[in-house]
């Protein structure tokens, strides 16, 4: 599965690719769904192939080169010719071979490679995908509680997974922050760039061809400590960076606004903070929070599960929550996923004036299976086994796959009365997980203390309404950030419309 800084560092060398004429930038969405990371994989090795056969072409020039001031012996003509052979090969290589050498170094021969590049252009990550890509990591950093150096060297909940960021990747991350004003992890993303920028020193002209120079990390630096309050300590690494890099305006301005803001004693930003609390406990470890419950085997729902039991673990009561083992076998669920990959969007919202807007609650891509095949007719007929509904006016089944920190924000599965109109409320919800998640991925349920962990071929079944057929606060539900590896689930809502005679209304006491 990618590695979620594998997937940032692909994103961050691509959107370094700059065409040399005017394109058309797609909105590709890569970084909200991990399956679309594939194709950057392969725009990446095409990438590197390009660059690879640049420096080959370098290498030959370099070798031509080297072959001439071998054949000339460029020591010895240094010397006053003594005799006439000397002297014509000297009029000779002046007259004719400079004039060749002139043309040979004019020549560029990788316009080619260029235009190669140029042709994928349209392809490549935006800075909306940069963005995105770095709210899922912070989204990740804050939920799991992840330490940043060691997030910086790919170390996720005390896992090594054998990958890590640079120091401009730790750049682009801790400006994206005090773009957002959050200066405290800002400065934390910085120190460690900084640390493996000095570290790599010798490199400098390697990252400021890249449009990092180590110039910028001081920049950053003292905007940082500005916004921070510590502001003489700004002002002495100002002045030390001034002195190494005259020549930088934009070093000069910083100064001039660090001088007002000095004289003026402006406010430092206030730190943001976020509480910790049940969504942070049950993100990290599987929430159970009534112990009496128990598994069994599911035979009476129809006459087919006489013969083939579901399992389930009854996880609470009120309101029903139940998770199903074993549901759905390998073979089917690379069969829905491939009917699915083909059509994945990225998740909007109707708004009140009907018009569709990006969801900015969820990083996702999904996808209707609205074809009437021979597996959808048997994924419904499980279903219906599992829940004992009808499913005559359900919705269809949705797959979603989660991009980088993928998850859906706390939100409710029922419709609200004022948005009701004609539509039938969601009654339950069937959420089958289409892969394991080694890290992160957890359904959890902050109001009832309770979390799922995904594990392939299960599936988790709750009511959304009480027994008067109002929704119940209790189930608002989450998906915590992935960590590591590609989130598939497949949902089912279902209707009450037609559960007249399934489900039975109870009086309240």
């Amino acid at each position: 599965m990618p590695k979620l800084l594998t997937s940032l560092a692909i994103l961050y060398l691509l959107v370094l690719v700059r065409s040399h004429g005017k394109t058309k930038i797609l909105q590709n969405n890569y970084a909200i769904s991990i399956h679309s990371m594939v194709k950057l994989i392969d725009y990446e090795h095409y990438l590197l192939d390009i660059l690879q056969n640049f420096t080959n072409a370098l290498q030959q020039r370099v070798d031509t080169i080297e072959y001439y001031l071998y054949t000339t012996d460029y020591e010895e003509e240094k010397k006053l010719p003594d005799d006439p052979i000397k002297s014509f090969r000297i009029i000779r290589r002046l007259h004719s071979d400079y004039l060749n050498w002139m043309w040979f170094m004019e020549q560029q021969p990788w316009e080619t490679l260029v235009k190669h590049i140029i042709a994928i252009a349209p392809q490549m990550p935006t800075l909306k995908d940069i963005e995105e890509a770095i709210s899922g990591l912070k989204l990740i950093q804050w939920t799991y509680s992840l330490p940043t150096a060691q997030m910086a060297e790919g170390v996720l909940q005390n896992i090594h997974h054998n990958t890590s960021l640079d120091a401009m990747q730790c750049l682009t991350i801790a400006r994206h922050l005090v773009k957002h004003k959050d200066f405290v992890r800002a400065k934390e993303w910085l120190m460690v760039g900084l640390q493996m920028n000095e570290a790599d020193e010798d490199n400098d002209d390697f990252y400021s061809q890249l449009g990092m120079p180590l110039a910028d990390f001081y920049e950053l630096f003292v905007e940082i400590h500005d916004e921070l309050g510590t502001r003489y300590l700004a002002l002495s690494e100002l002045q030390l960076a001034i002195k190494k890099w005259p020549e930088r305006v934009s070093l000069q301005r910083a100064l001039s606004r660090l001088k007002v803001n000095i004289r003026i004693g402006k406010e430092p930003a206030k730190a943001k903070e976020k509480s910790e609390g049940v969504y942070n406990k049950c993100c990290n470890t599987e929430c159970r929070p009534t112990a009496n419950l128990h598994c069994l085997y599911n035979t009476t729902a129809s006459y087919f599960l006489r013969l083939a039991p579901l399992k389930m673990e009854l996880l609470s009561l009120d309101p029903y929550m139940v998770l199903f083992h074993d549901v759905l076998s390998d073979k089917d669920i690379i069969s829905i996923r491939n009917l699915a990959k083909g059509g994945l969007v990225r998740a909007v919202i109707v708004t009140k004036d009907g018009s569709y807007e990006e969801d900015q609650a969820r990083t996702t891509k999904g996808t209707w299976l609205v074809e009437n095949s021979t597996l959808i007719q048997r994924l419904s007929r499980l279903t219906q086994d599992m829940t004992n509904l009808d499913l005559r006016d359900a919705d269809p089944f949705q797959v979603l796959n989660y991009g980088i920190g993928g998850y859906y924000g706390t939100h409710f599965d029922f419709i609200a009365d004022t948005e009701m109109g004609n539509f039938s409320n969601r009654i339950a919800t069937a959420v089958f997980y289409l892969s394991d998640v080694p890290q992160g991925g957890a359904t959890i349920f902050p109001k009832l203390g309770l979390s799922v962990f995904p594990k392939k071929g299960s599936a988790l079944l709750w009511y959304n309404l009480d027994h008067k057929g109002d929704g119940d606060d209790r189930t608002a539900h989450s998906a915590c950030p992935t960590i590591v590896g590609s989130r598939w689930v497949m949902t089912k809502w279902i209707n009450e419309r037609e559960q007249l005679f399934r489900r039975l209304c109870l009086t309240t006491p």
